[in-house]
């Protein structure tokens, strides 16, 4: 069913809907409500600026008023719960005025107006006496289309619809699950949080099922049988435990032994690394590495900036130091003759551990004997350009790794095709302390950050734009470069250097050497310090409008600091956050963990947020609650259906098509 065939949907609307990444009367019904408010569970009016539903009652005639504007009001006035007596206004709405009437009895969900006093700004409201519902499901604002238009749209196509099931009707019995137009309806228009639940449960088991399919054939064919074998593992692990300045912690060490057995197995490994900030997952890493030089092969790592890479180089530099085979680096901002002797040198074989950016992938760089492939940060460089690395070697062992946390559940569907190790400590616990700083407490943070910088702090101050092109005000005001010339007021203008994705390669580096070094101690930065950047030493970030980063971009921020172990300080300097992000950033104050955030950002944005899709539109509610138990049941329904080889095939398509439409299609840098 095409969009314009919904009633209340036309050519504006439409657009409003595909800019939200919803193209379909399919994807409608799948743009799941995001919270729900139970009608049993009201409260009062009050000028807070929250979002809130209210029961009231109407106690004089609505008016309809023309605003200077252009806007269009029904006003009414109306008595809470307690009594108290507000005007309730609808924009744009006048068929509201037919509804209300003195006496009449409704629910309305919105919030105060911020500009008149004793004025409720109504977003959907019902009438008691006409109520089916328990709960009022609330969905994500789209643009130019109410919460009331949105919920009769999908309950159109709900009603339109004809829905078939690709699960048999003996496994439907089996585990008593409900036709899935039900449960479309119900998830849409709860009586109760079962249902809810239920509808939920039942709908992810359907669109699991052709996914799980899929990636079960990709894990297949991607076990490839491998000419390379690794010896003497036992004396290799012993002497890089030896090179190491720290010793590995329990859950590196299982991590190195589930890699080391897919090293040693006829098969190539396929291996997800994936663990939070500053668990070590670089030094599980190279332990691949080194095991694969040692027995004569040659390892790529690649990173998806050049500060990481070159970060990555020094750490091999500094372990391999006094081992025979050479270590070579690859970027875009080496010279020719760099670049050239690179070249000659991977191709030779006598590079045996090469860390490149994405210069790696090129067609002029050919390895000699690639064996062992690590792909940092997956989510960055994306399946095709993993697929187009593996084809420079033989059946290569490939490690791709992640430090966004996935929940679980999640990542079974992003990488089934993967096998799971995941490091959930950090071999130095970060002790930071976030606190949410408002414009008036903003000088007494920055007097507190000079006296820290006196006594030998170093600061990140992380802006979300370059320069001042945004309307925002709030942006304009922290942008980098108004930034970096405040600060130059505040401190020492000689300890306060900038930096961001416009410098060339060479003066970012050269920037951040600076830093590392201590001739500046305050950082001015862009999200391009965001991965991978570690200085030990440094221990406060600064985050200007933290409301404008996803959750785990602010996570992976905040992790740059306290990685010595020391206590260390992320201060959010936010002017002015509505509702929504308030709830978010006062989370992330209140949580260290990365699984635990990422949870989270799954709960409350879908799992757009994880996949990457801020930009293209989010899968607000597809695959946004998996459990391990919803997985297991979808996996033992496919292997009923894999029983019926046409009923199978057509599963198998769909899930194909699935998996490239919902993941490889954007799995994309953010």
């Amino acid at each position: 069913m095409d969009l314009k065939e919904i009633t209340g949907i036309g050519e504006v609307r439409k657009k409003s809907l595909e800019e939200s990444g919803i193209f379909s009367a399919e994807d409608l019904i799948n743009y799941f409500p995001y919270k729900y408010y139970d009608f049993s569970k009201t409260e009062p009016y009050f000028d807070d600026g929250n979002v809130r539903l209210i029961s009231a009652t109407v106690i004089e005639n609505p008016k309809i008023i023309k605003a200077r504007t252009g806007l269009t009001m029904v006003t009414c006035k109306m008595n809470d719960e307690v009594g108290h007596t507000f005007n309730a206004v609808w924009y744009n709405q006048i068929y509201i005025k037919n509804n209300l009437f003195l006496g009449a009895e409704v629910y309305l969900y919105g919030k105060n107006s911020p500009s008149k006093k004793n004025t409720f700004v109504v977003m959907l409201s019902k009438h008691k006496d006409k109520l089916e519902l328990g709960f009022l499901p609330v969905y994500r604002t789209i643009s130019g289309i109410g919460q009331k238009i949105l919920h009769d749209s999908i309950n159109f196509v709900i009603n339109k619809l004809n829905f078939s099931t690709i699960i048999p009707e003996k496994m439907l019995r089996r585990y008593n699950l409900q036709p899935l137009k039900n449960a479309y309806y119900e998830l849409h228009n709860p009586l109760s949080e079962e249902n809810v639940s239920s509808a939920i449960e039942r709908i992810e088991i359907e669109n699991l099922i052709p996914l799980i399919a899929v990636n079960e054939y990709f894990k297949a064919t991607n076990k490839l049988l491998k000419n390379q074998k690794y010896n003497d593992t036992i004396k290799i692990k012993t002497q890089y435990e030896k090179l190491l300045p720290f010793n590995l912690t329990p859950e590196q060490n299982n991590a190195i032994y589930e890699i080391e057995k897919d090293l040693k197995s006829k098969f190539s490994m396929n291996r997800l690394l994936q663990g939070d900030v500053g668990s070590g997952k670089t030094v599980v890493a190279f332990y691949g590495a080194f095991l694969s030089a040692c027995n004569g092969y040659q390892a790529v790592i690649t990173a998806p900036t050049e500060i990481l890479a070159r970060q990555h180089y020094e750490f091999a530099k500094r372990i391999f130091e006094n081992n025979d085979f050479c270590i070579e680096l690859l970027t875009s901002s080496m010279t020719k003759l760099e670049k050239n002797l690179a070249l000659e040198n991977i191709s030779s074989g006598k590079s045996k551990i090469i860390i490149g950016t994405h210069s790696v992938f090129s067609e002029n760089v050919e390895f000699q004997n690639l064996s062992y492939i690590v792909i940092d940060e997956q989510h960055r460089f994306g399946v095709e350009q993993r697929n187009k690395l593996k084809q420079k070697g033989i059946s290569p062992d490939i490690l791709v790794m992640s430090a966004t946390p996935i929940p679980r559940s999640m990542s079974l569907v992003i990488y089934g095709d993967l096998d799971l190790t995941t490091l959930n400590s950090r071999p130095k616990p970060q002790k930071i302390t976030t606190n949410i700083v408002s414009n008036q407490k903003q000088n007494d943070m920055w007097n507190y950050i000079d006296n820290k910088i006196q006594n030998g702090s170093k600061v990140y101050v992380v802006c979300s734009k370059i320069d001042e092109d945004n309307d925002n005000d709030s942006v304009k005001k922290y942008s980098a470069k108004n930034m970096f010339d405040f600060l130059k007021t505040k401190f020492n203008p000689k300890e306060i250097a900038l930096i961001h994705g416009k410098l060339s390669k060479e003066k970012q580096n050269d920037v951040i050497e600076k830093f590392r070094k201590g001739i500046i101690n305050v950082l001015v930065s862009t999200t391009i310090i965001e991965v991978g950047v570690d200085i030990p030493e440094a221990d406060i970030m600064v985050i200007a409008t933290p409301e404008r980063f996803g959750l785990a971009t602010l996570h992976q921020l905040r992790g740059r600091v306290g990685r010595n172990g020391n206590d260390s300080y992320c201060f959010c300097l936010a002017d002015n956050l509505n509702e929504k992000s308030y709830e978010r950033i006062q989370f992330f104050k209140n949580h260290s963990n990365g699984f635990e955030i990422a949870d989270y950002d799954l709960n409350n944005r879908g799992s757009g947020s994880i996949l990457g899709t801020n930009q293209h539109g989010s899968d607000n509610g597809l695959f946004s609650k998996i459990t391990s138990s919803i997985y297991g049941t979808a996996k033992e329904i496919l292997e009923e259906i894999k029983k019926d080889s046409n009923n199978y095939y057509k599963v198998f398509e769909k899930g194909n098509k699935l998996y490239t439409e919902k993941i490889l299609g954007k799995v994309i840098m953010n």
